[in-house]
């Protein structure tokens, strides 16, 4: 049994992930910002603080053998007040503190949550630990620092480090872009995508937490970084296929064309320019859309015993029987 410290333990992952590592024997501190931790998993030892705060970083830290920092300031498309400082702040800056604490501490091994937008917005091919980081957007270029800021604090036999990229990750409780995405395609507001076959890759909550569990044994982190994906990737054309079945409506009759979507996304560039606020369909958001953003976890498999098991098909009944229950 070891003591883990999960920094953004209130979140969506952090919260699956403290469960887990309770009932698994482990003992968990909790760092959180808000005061409050669902009731569901008792015996957590929990701060209520912030990462930027060094003596609320030593005081978490303290006393852990290992420490799963989930924490940070996520990619907002939408809000456009967040400026690259405001990412560096927490997502690098934070990480350093804590990073710092977890070397004061006597931490031995130290899990950071990356993005595999670190890659890009999408990958030519399918991008795994030897593609050339590539960093385009502020959120991405914090999570980049950050993780060369966790590689440069590992100190062989004393002080094992590794990041985590992670692609979407999706689960009951998950709110975010494949939720919106739900609710778009319930109410008749998102259009029957093109065939493509662009592949991308998710991640189930499930398949997260056995990752984490593997990488919390001993000799387990081989690397500096690992991607962590589900087994299998999906087109976008699957993706809305099995999204529109699960609410149990037909196949499209029709699927919008790609020269229609591609010329509606530069008039959509256009009239985002005259109106200087965030459109829902333009030449970037297309690109995100329908690009390919593939990547493989087999170096995870294969160096920490990382089992998937959760598929994006398996899961889509339990995400359409969440979104029915939680929409206004």
């Amino acid at each position: 049994m070891t003591r883990v410290l999960v920094t953004g333990a209130g979140g969506f992952l952090g919260h699956a992930l403290t469960e887990d590592l309770v009932r698994s024997g482990h003992r968990v501190r909790a760092l959180i910002r808000q005061p409050a931790l669902p009731q569901d998993v008792p015996g957590v030892d929990t701060i209520v603080g912030d990462i930027r705060d060094p003596r609320c970083a030593g005081e978490a830290a303290r006393g852990c053998d290992a420490v799963v920092h989930l924490a940070g300031l996520v990619h907002a498309a939408d809000d456009k007040s967040l400026r690259e400082a405001d990412y560096r702040s927490i997502n690098v800056d934070g990480t350093r503190h804590l990073l710092d604490a977890a070397v004061a501490g006597g931490v031995s091994r130290f899990l950071f949550a990356s993005s595999v937008k670190v890659f890009g917005e999408t990958t030519a091919g399918c991008a795994d630990e030897r593609t050339p980081p590539d960093p385009q957007t502020p959120y991405a270029r914090s999570k980049w620092e950050a993780e060369q800021a966790v590689a440069a604090s590992a100190v062989p036999g004393r002080f094992a480090t590794v990041s985590l990229r992670l692609p979407l990750v999706y689960g009951r409780t998950a709110k975010g872009n494949l939720y919106r995405m739900i609710d778009a395609i319930d109410r008749g507001r998102f259009p029957p995508l093109p065939r493509v076959r662009a592949l991308r890759s998710l991640l189930s909550v499930k398949n997260f937490v056995l990752a984490v569990r593997a990488l919390l044994q001993p000799k387990a982190v081989a690397r500096p970084c690992y991607v962590v994906t589900d087994e299998v990737p999906y087109s976008v054309t699957d993706i809305y296929d099995l999204l529109r079945s699960g609410l149990g409506l037909p196949p499209p009759s029709w699927r919008v064309p790609l020269p229609i979507l591609t010329v509606t996304g530069l008039c959509g560039d256009l009239l985002q320019l005259c109106v200087r606020r965030p459109l829902p369909l333009t030449s970037a958001t297309l690109v995100k859309l329908i690009g390919q953003a593939w990547y493989s976890s087999e170096a995870l498999m294969r160096e920490a015993g990382y089992r998937p098991f959760d598929r994006f098909d398996a899961a889509v009944p339990d995400l359409i029987a969440h979104y029915r229950q939680s929409r206004p």
